[in-house]
């Protein structure tokens, strides 16, 4: 269960940042250099924090494996 809520944090905290970025214009500079390397960066740093939600959301969930019964 705690893997649905993080992936469900995930899709809005990236979703505000996807937001945040049209907002402040990046799809409007796609030759200037500078721009483009701010948009990797700014998506490089949305993975990492993605990956970190995940991790303190689930814990040590994902590495349980399930026990037959």
């Amino acid at each position: 269960m705690r893997e649905y809520i993080a992936a469900v944090v995930m899709i809005a905290f990236t979703s505000i940042c996807f937001w945040g970025m049209n907002a402040f214009g990046f799809q409007n500079n796609p030759h200037d250099v500078l721009w483009t390397l701010g948009a990797a960066l700014a998506l490089l740093i949305i993975l990492i924090v993605n990956v970190y939600i995940y991790f303190a959301i689930c814990k040590e969930s994902p590495w349980v494996w399930k026990k037959e019964d």
